[in-house]
């Protein structure tokens, strides 16, 4: 679905801070800033990644992210481990903001607690009401 210019698909589910979760059909987790996430923060200069392995909880930050108007960190949408890391994006930032839902994904996460995390997470008939919310807070 398109919401005020920006593409928000709807089988996606979404944290608060606009990162998306995307459950893979081998249970994993693939997970990445949203379309409004990726182009709010300008043109992104540098991020951290975490490793494969690492281990991190639902709303825990995984990475860091700087541009000229933001510095901050890049938060875990569901608890569990990393299993892959998308190092192309260290190399073309601009894939982040380009293509946030194929190209620009983040990393990808064996979860530990699936089931739990996903009810916290905003997806299908929230994801406009929660948009809009967000925007008119801004």
């Amino acid at each position: 679905m398109e919401i005020e210019g920006y593409e928000m698909p709807e089988d996606l589910y979404y944290t608060k801070d606009h990162v998306w979760a995307k459950v893979e059909d081998d249970g994993n987790v693939r997970a990445g800033m949203d379309a409004f996430g990726a182009t709010a923060v300008g043109t992104i200069e540098f991020i951290d990644l975490p490793v494969e392995d690492d281990e991190f909880e639902a709303g825990e930050a995984f990475g860091s992210l700087e541009s000229a108007k933001w510095v901050g960190g890049i938060t875990m949408p569901v608890s569990g481990t990393v299993v892959e890391v998308n190092e192309d994006i260290e190399d073309d930032l601009e894939m982040m903001a380009a293509d946030p839902y194929e190209e620009g994904w983040l990393i990808v996460i064996e979860p530990s607690n699936l089931e739990e995390d996903l009810e916290k997470l905003i997806h299908g008939d929230g994801i406009k009401p929660w948009f809009e919310e967000d925007q008119a807070a801004r």
